[in-house]
């Protein structure tokens, strides 16, 4: 008799997927990826603040920034998403 055996991560995956707390475990996450992805420079200029129901709330200290990233937001979305194998962000608000 032959089995296939699985490898633990895989096991693993299927629990959380098979659960439901994907999201969860990806929104606990966010302030690593936002800080990640954003850069050095803009780690000194920005303050994840929450995540709430697909929206990622950023705190930016200078309006000059605010606009840049305002303008770049669609691929912040769109990188944050790709890291995470999933679209969970929709929006996010810089203030």
């Amino acid at each position: 008799m032959h089995t296939s055996a699985k490898h633990i991560a895989d096991i693993l995956k299927d629990i959380v997927k098979d659960n439901g707390w994907e999201q969860g475990i990806a929104s606990s996450k966010l302030p690593f990826i936002w800080y990640d992805i954003i850069g050095e420079k803009g780690r000194a200029i920005t303050e994840f603040k929450r995540f709430d129901e697909g929206t990622l709330y950023i705190h930016v200290q200078s309006a000059p920034w605010r606009n840049e990233l305002t303008l770049r937001k669609q691929e912040l979305i769109s990188k944050i998403n790709t890291h995470i194998g999933f679209t969970l962000i929709t929006d996010i608000i810089f203030r």
